[in-house]
C-alpha cells in the first residue's frame, strides 16, 4: 500500500508546477504579443489543474489536521492563492491599457513566488524569510 502523504504531496506540487506553466503559456502570447492562444484546451484546463491544486491542498492539509486559522503561514498561503487568482482574472480580463495587465500579470507570478516560499519555508514572511 502507497502511503497517501507522499502521493498527496507529489500531486500538489504536480499542480502547482503545470498551473504555473499553463498561466506562463496563456499570458505571454495573450499579453505579451497580443495575441491569445486559440482553441479551448488552454482556456479550460488551468481551471480543472488550479481544481486538483486546492483539492490536494485541502487533503494534504486534513492528512495532516492543519487548520488555516491556527497555523499562520497556511492561513497566509490560502489568502495569497485568493490574490493570486484576483490578479490573474484581471490580468486577464480588463480591458485597458496593456502596461497595466502587464503589471498584474507580474504580480500575480510574484505572489505565485510567495505562495512557494511559504510552502517551502512554513513562514506567513515567505519571500521575506528567504
Amino acid at each position: 500500500m502507497v502511503p497517501l502523504f507522499p502521493l498527496l504531496l507529489a500531486s500538489h506540487v504536480v499542480c502547482a508546477v503545470v498551473s504555473l506553466l499553463l498561466f506562463l503559456i496563456r499570458g505571454i502570447p495573450s499579453l505579451v504579443l497580443e495575441r491569445p492562444l486559440p482553441g479551448r484546451f488552454f482556456r479550460v484546463a488551468p481551471h480543472v489543474t488550479d481544481t486538483l491544486l486546492l483539492a490536494t491542498g485541502i487533503a494534504l492539509a486534513w492528512t495532516l489536521s492543519l487548520d488555516p486559522l491556527q497555523v499562520p503561514w497556511l492561513g497566509v498561503k490560502l489568502l495569497l492563492v485568493v490574490v493570486y487568482i484576483a490578479l490573474g482574472i484581471l490580468a486577464f480580463r480588463l480591458h485597458g491599457p496593456r502596461r497595466w495587465r502587464l503589471v498584474l500579470f507580474t504580480l500575480a507570478l510574484l505572489v505565485f513566488a510567495d505562495i512557494v516560499a511559504i510552502a517551502v519555508t512554513r513562514s506567513p514572511l515567505g519571500l521575506g524569510s528567504l
